[in-house]
C-alpha cells in the first residue's frame, strides 16, 4: 500500500509541512507498514520557495535573510519611508537560481489588518530583495506571487531595480499605486543594466488579467482593504501603466497576479509567467512518485470555487487523475454554495467541527487535532 501525502498549508492555521507530518504519523499508527510519502508542494503563494527549496536542497541550504523596507510606508515630511521586514529567500548556488516568495517582503500579512492601504503600499522591498540575489550571483528567479498586499502593478519592484517612473513634468514617482495614474513615461534604462542575463519565472495561483471585470483592482483589491472608490481609482491607474506595456501583456492569463506584478515583470522585465502548482509539481517529479500509488491525500484550508482555478489540490488532483490514482482533499472549511461533487475528488472532508468557533479552529495545535481525527475516520472506513 502506497499513500502520497501533496497537501498545502491551511493559512493561518498550519503549514504545509505540519499537516503533511501529521498525516504521515496517524497513517501510520492505523496502517503500520504503508509506504507514505511526503510531497512538499505550494501553488505560488507563500510557502512556494520553501516547498521548492525542500524538493530541491537537501539538506536544506542556501537560505538567505535580508532586511528590506516592508510593504507599507510610514509617510513622514520627508517623503515616505518603510519600515523594515526580514526577506528569507533560497539560493540553488549550483544553477544560479533564487526562490522567493513576493509574500516574505510585500505580503499582505506583514500588515495590520486595521492598517492596511492598498493605494500606498509597495512592492519596492520584493525589488530590493531580487537585487540582493542578483548581486550574490543569481541569473534565475523564480518568484512566487501569492498573498500580496499591493496593487501596484510592479512599480515598487522595478524601481528597487533601477527602473523611473516619470510623470509629465518629468519627475519621479514615488513607487505606490495611487501615482499609477500620474505615470507618463517610464526609463528601463538603467533596470536594464542591473538584470542583464537574468531569467525570471513568476509562479502565480491565478489566471486573471491586469484590468476588466476579472482584473488585479476589481477582484482582489477588496481584500487588501480598498474601498470601491479605490477600486475604481486602481483600475484607471492599471490601465494607464498598460498603455507602455507591449500588446497583450495585460491580458495574459495571470497577468493580474499580486496587484498586476505579473503584468508589470512581463512586460519590462520579460518574465514569464506559469501556474505555481504545475511548476512545484515537476520539480518534486510528482508525476513518478504518484504512477504507483493506491490514494493521494491533498487539500487547502478553505475549498471554494477558486480551488479549481489553478490552485494546488486541483493541480495534484490532475496529475493523479491520469494515473487512475483516487484523490481525497482535506480542508478547515468548504465555501457555502461550493459544488463539491464537481470538483473531481473522490472525497473532500472538512476536518473542522460546525460548531467549533473559528478562533478556536485555527489555532495550530487544534487544526491538527482535527486532521488527525479526520484521517483517522476516513483510514479506517476505507481499509
Amino acid at each position: 500500500m502506497k499513500i502520497v501525502v501533496a497537501i498545502d498549508k491551511f493559512k493561518g492555521s498550519a503549514t504545509a509541512q505540519q499537516l503533511a507530518q501529521c498525516i504521515d504519523c496517524t497513517i501510520s499508527r492505523h496502517m503500520p507498514g504503508t509506504v507514505i510519502e511526503q510531497v512538499p508542494i505550494a501553488d505560488g503563494g507563500d510557502g512556494t520557495a520553501h516547498a521548492l527549496a525542500l524538493s530541491l536542497l537537501t539538506p536544506l541550504q542556501g537560505k538567505r535573510e535580508v532586511k528590506v523596507p516592508g510593504p507599507l510606508p510610514s509617510l513622514t515630511d520627508d517623503g515616505a519611508q518603510q519600515p523594515t521586514v526580514i526577506a528569507t529567500y533560497y539560493v540553488d548556488t549550483a544553477h544560479s537560481t533564487a526562490y522567493m516568495d513576493l509574500a516574505s517582503a510585500s505580503g499582505l500579512t506583514l500588515v495590520p489588518r486595521a492598517d492596511r492601504d492598498v493605494m500606498h503600499s509597495s512592492t519596492f522591498g520584493t525589488g530590493v530583495m531580487i537585487h540582493d540575489a542578483i548581486t550574490h550571483g543569481v541569473s534565475h528567479i523564480v518568484l512566487g506571487l501569492g498573498g500580496s498586499a499591493t496593487c501596484d502593478g510592479a512599480m515598487g519592484l522595478l524601481t528597487a531595480l533601477g527602473c523611473e517612473f516619470l510623470d509629465a513634468e518629468g519627475h519621479r514617482l514615488l513607487p505606490s499605486a495611487s501615482n499609477l495614474r500620474c505615470v507618463a513615461r517610464v526609463d528601463t534604462s538603467e533596470m536594464e543594466v542591473v538584470t542583464r542575463g537574468v531569467k525570471f519565472t513568476l509562479l502565480v495561483d491565478v489566471s486573471n488579467p491586469l484590468t476588466g471585470p476579472n482584473g488585479a483592482a476589481r477582484v482582489f483589491a477588496p481584500q487588501k482593504g480598498a474601498s470601491p472608490l479605490q477600486v475604481d481609482e486602481l483600475e484607471q491607474g492599471l490601465d494607464n501603466l498598460a498603455r507602455f506595456m507591449p500588446a497583450g501583456i495585460s491580458c495574459l492569463p495571470g497577468a493580474g497576479a499580486a496587484g498586476g506584478v505579473a503584468a508589470g515583470m512581463a512586460a519590462f522585465l520579460g518574465a514569464t509567467i506559469t501556474p505555481g502548482i504545475d511548476y512545484v509539481l515537476d520539480v518534486a517529479h510528482f508525476d513518478s512518485i504518484v504512477s504507483d500509488a493506491n490514494l493521494v491525500i491533498t487539500g487547502e484550508g478553505r475549498i471554494d470555487s477558486q480551488t479549481a482555478m489553478g490552485k494546488a489540490p486541483q493541480g495534484v488532483l490532475k496529475v493523479a487523475r491520469r494515473h487512475g490514482v483516487p484523490v481525497i482533499a482535506l480542508c478547515g472549511s468548504i465555501a457555502p454554495g461550493t459544488s463539491v461533487s464537481q470538483l473531481g475528488f473522490a472525497r473532500v472532508i472538512e476536518v473542522t467541527p460546525h460548531d467549533m468557533p473559528l478562533n478556536e479552529a485555527m489555532d495550530t495545535a487544534m487544526t491538527l487535532s482535527n486532521v488527525e481525527k479526520a484521517v483517522t475516520s476516513f483510514i479506517s472506513n476505507w481499509k
